[in-house]
C-alpha cells in the first residue's frame, strides 16, 4: 500500500499535523496555511567535493530545524513523508527527475539504526522513491561507527568520516544515475564520502538532496 494511501486511511482515526507548529492539517497537506505562508522557495546549492551540488530547500535553522529534529530523536517519523514532498518539489523545479535511475541515502551504523528503530535519512528517500517514481535502493552501508559529526570540531570532522561507508552491490552501482539522499547538509564531508565509495564502484551521475542545509555560524 502507498504511503498517501496510509496516511489517508490513518487520517481517520489520527488526523495529521504540521511538522513545524502542530496544528491539525488536511490529509496530504505539508503543512498547515501559516506556515505554508512563511515559507520560502528559495533554494539553497551547495557545492561539496569540487563537483557534485547538493539541493536543499530550507536553511537549517528555526521551525526547519525543529522538524527534522521531532523526527530524529522524536520519532515522529510520520512527518517525514510532509518533508519528503517539499524536497521533492524543490528538486522538480531544479532537475529532470527522469534523468535519475536509482535513489539511494546516507546509511546509519547497524548499532544507531538499531538503538533509534530507524533511518530519518531512508525514510526521505524511500518517500521521495513513491513521489518521483524512482525505484530505492540500499547502495551504501556504514562499515564503522564514528562519533557524531555535530560534536567535532571542524578540524576533526574530516577524518571522522574517512573510510566509515562501503557499497552493498558493485553491480548496483555501475553505470547508474544516483540521486542521494540525507536530512541535512553541514560540511558536506559525510555526502563526499558516501559519493567517493559511489564513484569509485562505477557510478555514472551522482546528484544530493536534503531537507535542510546547515547555516554557518
Amino acid at each position: 500500500m502507498k504511503t498517501d494511501t496510509k496516511r489517508k486511511l490513518l487520517a481517520v482515526f489520527f488526523p495529521e499535523r504540521c511538522p513545524y507548529c502542530g496544528d491539525v492539517i488536511k490529509p496530504l497537506d505539508i503543512a498547515c496555511e501559516d506556515c505554508k505562508e512563511e515559507m520560502t522557495s528559495d533554494k539553497i546549492i551547495t557545492q561539496i567535493a569540487g563537483i557534485y551540488e547538493v539541493l536543499s530547500p530550507f536553511p537549517y535553522d528555526g521551525k526547519y530545524k525543529d522538524a527534522i529534529l521531532k523526527i530524529k530523536f522524536g520519532k515522529r517519523k510520520q512527518f517525514a513523508p510532509q518533508l519528503a514532498d517539499i524536497m521533492a518539489e524543490s528538486l522538480k523545479k531544479y532537475k529532470d527527475v527522469s534523468q535519475f535511475d536509482v535513489i539511494t541515502f546516507v546509511p546509519l551504523h547497524k548499532d544507531t539504526l538499531k538503538n533509534r528503530g530507524f533511518n530519518q535519512s531512508e525514510l526521505l528517500a524511500r518517500y521521495l522513491s513513491e513521489k518521483l517514481n524512482i525505484p530505492c535502493e540500499t547502495l551504501l552501508k556504514k562499515t564503522k561507527k564514528n562519533k557524531p559529526q555535530h560534536k567535532l570540531l571542524a578540524r576533526e570532522r574530516k577524518k571522522n568520516v574517512e573510510g566509515v561507508f562501503g557499497c552493498t552491490d558493485k553491480k548496483l552501482i555501475k553505470k547508474r544515475r544516483i540521486l542521494l539522499v540525507d536530512d541535512i547538509v553541514t560540511t558536506g564531508l559525510t555526502l563526499s564520502e558516501c559519493i567517493k565509495v559511489l564513484k569509485s564502484n562505477g557510478a555514472e551521475e551522482i546528484f544530493c538532496i536534503t531537507f535542510a542545509k546547515s547555516q554557518p555560524k
